[in-house]
């Protein structure tokens, strides 16, 4: 099943042609448009999660079911600190289940690799020749790469037997299906059992975890959790067909066509492994093995995952992180990034402490500075490498193919309000990790202001997510609701590379790296922009 899936995540990468293989349901015509990507946090109680998520989202206010804000005092995050400044964000503590209701929050990751203009290699300089200033709505981190909003979640902790209901059992597993990408947060010190207990700490080998047990767990109560669900209503799904059996993988918020193409590549690979055909025509005759293979293959292309070696800090993970990165892709997971989610939550924490401090009428102002180290940034780079897994196609929308302008309904707009944009906390602490502000943010006045005439257009400053499979007239839609265009389609223009001739592109046409600037062109510009424009 594994295989079947790493097959469909390897062809889903390829898309210069704009048409995206199988993966995410393309061949079968699944419907694209907006993503709001989302990056869900999974492993064992205690391993770090919430404490990775507080660094990845500079606190972000806890959501808890209901939707309402709720604010958490996190200890770790105020231990040892005299400021009187009480952090949210999502609850930490050195024990199991401290997250009981999903923590939900936007973090910023960066790109990956050569999905953006800027990325082709002497474009930015061809750039900076035509005297033009690149832009970025959200951000860069420290290499220069630039930031894209994702949603990330954080669930309760996983303990064996999940699926049967221990722990937060079937709860946690549904809150899942939100995810597009797993990260698991693994405690690679082998300091904590299976349930996230402490073990002895005496220094002996033998009284640590190994934490590849804990890979190996984790992805068994995933399958197991939907082979479960199947298995009990096998008698049922074999009479029905294969279109039965399709249905059934809905509820984990993935379209049918993505399932029929899972279906696809697992019968191509059971007639060339095993020499069987037409294995969904006969289900009666399936077994147990059967089903498995299916479920790994749904799971593996549905939840690909990247593995957060936490605690990286402690002596004792040296020797494992080595040992899985070696072993790597396994389990289901696919990447490893060596961190410390506390060092980083701590640097977090202080920079936001700072600039509280500095927003204060009564303090005077101070520069952010770090504490002992720099920010690693190793929270970012596991992230981008999670989302590098089941990658969005980026397009970058602009007013004009030559300067690479902003589209003015986006500056008034998205840019400045988009709930996904870092507050002032956020970008201080960016500038403090050696990273660069938002386009729009004004560093005097902390906030985020609309151009003006005269000011600087930053070029490629915004860009979209977009599901793999998308089309120009998706791109259009997007636009519209988020007000940027009114009116009706007329026509459009793309190109993939800074300084290239763009090319006519018609509204059915896929979009991917080959037209990823886009112009379109409507029946109608918004008056009030020219209103705004004109009276500056």
């Amino acid at each position: 099943g594994l295989q079947v899936a790493c097959a469909m995540l390897g062809r889903a990468h390829h898309d210069d042609d704009g048409e995206v293989a199988a993966m995410d349901g393309t061949s079968a015509g699944r419907k694209g448009g907006s993503w709001r990507y989302t990056v869900g946090l999974v492993g064992k109680p205690s391993a770090g999660k919430s404490t990775l998520f507080n660094a990845a989202t500079a606190f972000a206010r806890q959501r808890g079911e209901g939707g309402g804000e709720v604010r958490c005092e996190d200890r770790e995050a105020n231990d040892d600190d005299d400021s009187g400044i009480i952090l949210g964000g999502a609850s930490m503590a050195p024990h199991p289940f401290t997250t009981i209701d999903p923590n939900i929050g936007y973090c910023l990751v960066p790109a990956p690799a050569g999905t953006c203009p800027e990325d082709e290699e002497g474009d930015h300089e061809k750039l900076v020749r035509s005297g033009l200033t690149l832009g970025s709505s959200h951000g860069r981190n420290p290499k220069g790469t630039r930031f894209i909003p994702v949603c990330l979640k954080d669930v309760a902790g996983l303990v064996p037997g999940a699926y049967q209901g221990r722990g937060r059992g079937n709860k946690f597993l549904d809150d899942l299906t939100d995810a597009d990408v797993l990260v698991h947060i693994v405690d690679a010190s082998g300091s904590s059992d299976a349930e996230g207990n402490k073990l002895c700490d005496d220094g002996n080998p033998d009284d640590l975890n190994n934490p590849l047990h804990d890979l190996e767990w984790v992805r068994n109560e995933l399958v197991e959790w939907v082979y479960f669900n199947l298995s009990s209503k096998w008698d049922s799904i074999s009479r029905r067909g294969k279109q039965k059996l399709i249905e059934m993988f809905s509820g984990y918020k993935q379209s049918q066509s993505f399932t029929h193409d899972v279906s696809v590549s697992v019968e191509k690979y059971v007639k060339e492994v095993e020499g069987r055909d037409d294995i969904f025509d006969q289900l009666e005759m399936w077994d147990e093995g059967d089903l498995h293979r299916l479920v790994s293959a749904f799971l593996g292309a549905r939840f690909p995952m990247a593995l957060a070696l936490n605690k990286a800090d402690i002596s004792s993970s040296t020797k494992y992180i080595s040992d899985i990165k070696s072993k790597l892709p396994i389990h289901g997971h696919h990447t490893g990034v060596s961190l410390s989610a506390h060092d980083e939550m701590k640097f977090i924490s202080h920079q936001i402490k700072l600039a509280i401090k500095s927003s204060s009428k009564d303090s005077a102002p101070s520069q952010p500075t770090s504490i002992n180290e720099p920010m690693s940034g190793r929270v970012w780079d596991c992230l981008q490498s999670a989302v590098s897994l089941r990658q969005p196609t980026l397009v970058f929308p602009v007013n004009d193919m030559q300067t690479l302008e902003p589209l003015p309904g986006l500056t008034s707009g998205y840019a400045i309000r988009d709930s996904s944009l870092p507050n002032h906390s956020f970008v201080s602490c960016i500038t403090a990790a050696g990273g660069s502000v938002p386009s729009q943010w004004d560093i005097q006045r902390k906030m985020y202001i609309p151009s003006t005439k005269g000011d600087v257009k930053h070029a490629l400053r915004d860009v979209i997510l977009l599901k793999p499979g998308s089309t120009v007239e998706d791109v259009f839609l997007t636009l519209k609701n988020m007000g940027a265009l009114e009116g009706e389609f007329v026509r459009a223009e793309g190109s993939s590379r800074i300084g290239e001739k763009s090319k006519p592109v018609t509204k059915s046409e896929f979009v991917g790296k080959h037209n990823r600037i886009l112009r379109i062109m409507t029946t109608k510009r918004k008056v009030e922009w020219q209103k705004n424009r004109a009276a500056v």
